[in-house]
């Protein structure tokens, strides 16, 4: 996963959806141990700061 904190609202849409409850949002998300990048977070984001990247 990667965050663009230059252009983060810091609205914390993505927080909110988060299936597996890992993310945080201090200065710049946080993301713990046991995210599956499934993808919700980066939907949500109202200006694309989420980009999930999935390892074949």
């Amino acid at each position: 996963m990667k965050h663009d904190k230059s252009i983060c609202m810091r609205c914390g849409a993505c927080v909110s959806v988060c299936p597996f409850d890992v993310l945080e949002l201090e200065y710049e998300l946080m993301v713990g141990e046991g995210c599956s990048e499934c993808g919700d977070c980066a939907a949500v984001c109202p200006v694309d700061a989420i980009r999930c990247y999935h390892e074949i």
